[in-house]
């Protein structure tokens, strides 16, 4: 399976966290990595997460983290190898 690295910009509420991981739980996915971060903007947090899956698996992940009302934007960082 391919690892997939997304920064993930979201509101900045609670829950948001739980609606996120939640959908992840729901769909089977699961993620390997989170980290979550206030951003210069304190109404919005940014979101690392690393999954992994294959290629079909993962744009059905980006599909449903579109669909949350919460999510602002979501970023598909390149794979360096670093972190392993």
């Amino acid at each position: 399976m391919k690892r997939h690295t997304l920064s993930v910009l979201v509101n900045n509420h609670p829950g948001v966290l739980q609606r996120v991981a939640g959908l992840f739980g729901r769909r089977g996915y699961n993620i390997e990595s989170l980290a979550v971060g206030q951003t210069e903007d304190p109404e919005l947090s940014r979101m690392i997460i690393v999954t992994s899956g294959d290629d079909h698996t993962f744009e059905q992940i980006q599909k449903q983290l579109t669909k949350l009302i919460d999510v602002i934007q979501i970023i598909v960082l390149p794979d360096t190898g670093s972190a392993r």
